[in-house]
């Protein structure tokens, strides 16, 4: 599970100090850096940002009133040198207020809040357990990461195919693969992901697993061989 971040804030030395921080963290991923809450409001895609550390006090655009301006709220997080905001910020549902200058003991305390509020979002991996829970008739069941063979889409559906069963939930191919350990899963089609410690043949562009072929894309073969250690 990859939580993509943007930062923004025009404090150039705090945004340093926040991008390794981020770098630190194996679940979060850093997008961009926006330094004026104008070029952010103009730029960011709020559709592929799943967090925001924002500034509450920038020029042209506080924080507060770049949120009001967004039609599309991802997660966020507020960052200032003033802890008076700290009621606000709370107020408008952020997941944390970091008060500058943050240590990395206090952005990993932010961190483990940022991973529990999207895995209880997305019912997501259980990191503990290695399960993941997708919404199936309008329930959400739980399935072990260590049963699934692969996974094919389906229009903007993905059906999951275990060692005994197969389940159809409503998410795109590409959203699912968000959610799963990227150690243990590759997409090898545009239309299939598989877990690679269940492939049991591989003969040139197709692989096998559980007696089902599986195609594997040209733009997909070298990362999958090295992978497997085939080469």
């Amino acid at each position: 599970m990859k939580i993509k971040c943007a930062i923004i804030d025009d404090d150039k030395v705090f945004t340093k100090i926040l991008e390794h921080y981020i770098s630190k963290v194996d679940f979060l991923e850093h997008q961009r850096t926006f330094y004026n809450s104008a070029e952010a409001f103009n730029k960011i895609n709020t559709n592929e940002t799943d967090l925001i550390f924002l500034d509450m006090e920038m020029p042209e655009m506080n924080g507060l009133e770049f949120l009001e301006a967004l039609s599309a709220k991802p997660a966020l997080v507020f960052v200032s040198r003033n802890k008076a905001y700290g009621p606000e910020a709370f107020e408008n549902d952020a997941l944390d207020y970091l008060h500058k200058p943050i240590l990395l003991n206090r952005f990993l305390k932010c961190s483990a809040k940022i991973k529990d509020h999207f895995v209880k979002k997305s019912g997501g991996l259980d990191p503990k357990n290695g399960d993941i829970f997708i919404k199936q008739d309008g329930m959400w069941q739980k399935i072990s990461l260590q049963t699934i063979g692969y996974i094919k889409a389906d229009n903007n559906n993905v059906i999951v195919v275990t060692d005994h069963d197969k389940h159809r939930t409503n998410i795109k191919l590409k959203n699912m693969v968000d959610k799963l350990p990227e150690n243990e899963f590759m997409q090898v089609h545009r239309s299939y992901v598989v877990r690679l410690n269940k492939i049991t043949k591989v003969d040139g562009e197709i692989i096998e697993i559980n007696n089902k072929t599986i195609p594997v894309s040209k733009p997909y073969m070298n990362e999958l061989y090295n992978r497997l250690k085939l080469r």
